[in-house]
């Protein structure tokens, strides 16, 4: 490794201890402070209900920019692991979420700027084991470091393989910040709130007559359908 290598490996942020202190103690807080000083609005209202009592496990996804506020959302967080990028960003996210009770996948697809190092062929096999025992899977359907909002086609691959439905979910809050220039338009939430869940599905991807770029372009479709819906939906724009 070189010395700039060296260098960047032992910044103080780039710490085991310290990333999971940030991740456990000062994000995991945060949203659970969040959650507490805020009201939940949700379309479907039954959504949680409607799926475990008919297709459970399922695979929920929602873009990369809008994904960590969903995780105070979910009314039985030990019956879903998430996919955690390996990232040292990913490591904090993996704390936060195990802070709330979440299982965690680690890993991340391969991009064209991105093919060494994600763990994805282990991530992919890890994630297949999860639904098998019965567990739904969270994950992210655009791949860092690539423009954002564009589905991945392995979450494709593992729908299909799978058999397992998918929802389209996303989630927003009425006292919020978008950081338009950051990749995955990264959503900065706030406390006081009216938290927006909104999801459509389920969406089975089984039909070999259906491509894999077919079936990723709805499914973007759909993200971005029920993530306008949520914003509407925290801003009083909509009946809930």
């Amino acid at each position: 490794m070189s010395a700039e290598g060296t260098a960047a490996a032992t910044k103080w942020i780039d710490r085991p201890g310290v990333r999971r202190f940030i991740g456990r103690v000062l994000i995991g807080s945060y949203v659970k402070f969040i959650r507490a000083t805020s009201r939940v609005v949700a379309d479907p209202p039954d959504f949680w209900e409607a799926a475990q009592k008919d297709h459970w496990p399922a695979i929920a996804v929602s873009w990369h920019g809008q994904s960590n506020l969903a995780y105070v959302v979910m009314p039985d967080p030990s019956q879903v692991a998430l996919l955690i990028s390996m990232h040292p960003d990913g490591m904090m996210m993996g704390e936060m979420a195990k802070s709330l009770g979440y299982q965690v996948v680690e890993g991340s697809g391969a991009s064209e700027r991105q093919q060494h190092g994600t763990g994805g062929l282990t991530a992919f096999r890890n994630m297949l084991k999860v639904l098998k025992s019965g567990t739904t899977l969270f994950a992210t359907a655009d791949i860092p470091p690539e423009p954002g909002r564009h589905v991945s086609l392995g979450m494709i691959t593992l729908a299909r393989r799978t058999g397992r439905p998918m929802y389209a979910i996303a989630t927003a809050t009425s006292r919020r910040k978008i950081l338009e220039r950051v990749w995955d338009k990264m959503q900065l939430n706030f406390p006081f709130s009216t938290i927006a869940f909104a999801c459509e599905g389920p969406i089975y991807m089984t039909d070999p007559a259906v491509t894999d770029e077919a079936y990723a372009a709805d499914l973007a479709e759909r993200l971005d359908r029920v993530l306008a819906r949520a914003f509407d939906m925290a801003d009083g724009k909509t009946s809930e």
